[in-house]
C-alpha cells in the first residue's frame, strides 16, 4: 500500500491536468446521483464545502443548486476555505466533504489538514458523502490512521 502523501501527490498531479469541462461534467453527474441516493425529504439542514475551481475539485454548486430548488426548506451551510476556521460544532443531517482519493471501504484521502476528519467525528448523527471523480478509487487501499473518519456513501463520476 502506498503513502497518504505519495497517493495525494499522485492524485492532485491528475486532477490538475482535468479540463474545466471535465470537472463540469462530474461535478452534475455527481449532483445527480446525490439526488438519488440520498433521502432529502427527511434532510433539514446540508453542509457543503465550498469548490475550489483552480484546484479542480468536484463542484457541488450543482447540487447546492438543486436542494436549493427541490427542497427550499434545507438550510445550507458552505464554510470558507480557511483551514484554521473552528469545526462546526452544530449538528448537519448531511455532510458533504471532497475527496481527493477514496476506496471501496469508503476511506476517504483528503489534503491532509485534518479539518474534516475533526468535524465529521463531532457529526455522528450525519450522513456523510464524499464526492470524486471515479479515477480517483485506489484499488488497494487508502492507509487510515486512527483519527481518519470513514464515509456513509462516495458518489463519483
Amino acid at each position: 500500500m502506498r503513502r497518504k502523501d505519495e497517493l495525494r501527490a499522485e492524485l492532485l498531479a491528475r486532477r490538475r491536468a482535468l479540463s474545466l469541462e471535465e470537472v463540469e461534467a462530474a461535478s452534475r453527474a455527481v449532483a445527480e446521483q446525490a439526488l438519488g441516493e440520498i433521502e432529502w425529504t427527511a434532510v433539514r439542514t446540508l453542509h457543503a464545502y465550498e469548490s475550489v475551481a483552480a484546484w479542480r475539485e468536484v463542484d457541488t454548486a450543482p447540487l447546492v443548486a438543486a436542494v436549493q430548488a427541490l427542497w427550499p426548506a434545507v438550510r445550507i451551510v458552505r464554510p470558507g476555505l480557511d483551514r484554521l476556521q473552528p469545526v462546526p460544532t452544530e449538528p448537519f443531517d448531511v455532510v458533504v466533504v471532497p475527496v481527493v482519493g477514496f476506496d471501496r471501504d469508503r476511506n476517504r484521502l483528503g489534503l491532509g489538514g485534518g479539518w474534516y476528519d475533526r468535524f465529521l467525528a463531532g457529526q455522528p448523527q450525519a450522513q456523510t458523502v464524499g464526492v470524486a471523480y471515479a479515477w480517483a478509487l485506489v484499488e488497494d487501499g487508502i492507509p487510515v490512521e486512527p483519527h481518519d473518519v470513514r464515509l456513509d456513501l462516495i458518489l463519483s463520476a
